[in-house]
């Protein structure tokens, strides 16, 4: 199936590695012409190159980040039609444990962080002929995860975002994504974190966890980008305001 993504001009956030680079690699694969932005690194430099994209090293959660971000985007690209909002996620802890500089750690690298992107992508979008932004989430949108007070109270603030854009900013495509157990160094962190305060090991964290997904496994990037490459389609070209969960079955909720 042809996506028509040939040559559309996407930017990435976060895309060093894991979901972001998942996302990269899987707009590059279907024709798109892609920057990725996360902080500057080898590593964002090794995986432009993978998957034959530019690199923009900076930091997003920084104020000016998200601008300069797509400055140098459309000055490589020479415009703008797909923007794919993801950042590292907030701080992990307990209400008890996460003081005033991890909650405004979290107010800028997960909300304000991705309403700097979009605002500052807009201009850009609303000349293109195709224009959409997907917003990567978490299940926490979807429900509570032990221990990451900080994304459960962020993350549907995120959707809040979502929804009220895909009226303000039409006929642009807003959508987001909200990824389960991922294999990213994100998760496995979170793992080893889950591991050292319950007294087990990470792999049997790993056992427990698929144990409570239907599909019986964790996801990949590479199946992740999949998603977030098709919402970016004229394939989904009367899709918006929407949050499509990728976790395998994790959240079997109503709606």
């Amino acid at each position: 199936m042809d996506l028509g993504l040939q040559g559309l001009r996407a930017l990435v956030g976060g895309a060093s590695a894991g979901l972001g680079a998942g996302c990269a690699a899987a707009l590059a694969g279907e024709g798109a012409r892609v920057a990725l932005a996360a902080r500057p690194s080898e590593r964002l430099a090794t995986t432009a190159g993978t998957v034959g994209g530019v690199a923009v090293g900076v930091d997003l959660s920084a104020p000016d980040g998200p601008a300069t971000a797509v400055e140098r985007a459309v000055q490589e690209l020479g415009g703008l039609d797909v923007l794919v909002v993801n950042g590292g996620g907030p701080p992990p802890g307990t209400f008890g444990s996460v003081d005033d500089d991890g909650w405004q750690q979290g107010v800028e690298g997960t909300l304000m962080a991705a309403v700097r992107l979009i605002r500052a992508a807009l201009p850009h979008l609303r000349a293109s002929a195709a224009p959409s932004i997907t917003v990567v989430l978490s299940s926490s949108v979807r429900m509570p995860l032990e221990g990451l007070v900080t994304s459960n109270v962020l993350r549907p603030g995120l959707v809040g975002l979502i929804k009220s854009l895909a009226s303000e900013i039409a006929p642009i495509r807003i959508n987001g994504v909200a990824p389960g157990r991922i294999a990213t160094g994100r998760v496995a962190g979170l793992d080893e974190r889950r591991a050292t305060a319950a007294g087990i090991s990470a792999d049997e964290v790993r056992r427990q966890a698929i144990a409570r997904i239907p599909l019986g496994r964790y996801g990949t990037p590479e199946e992740f980008g999949r998603v977030v490459a098709l919402l970016a389609s004229s394939a989904m070209g009367y899709v918006t305001g929407a949050v499509v969960p990728v976790d395998g079955g994790l959240v079997l909720s109503l709606p």
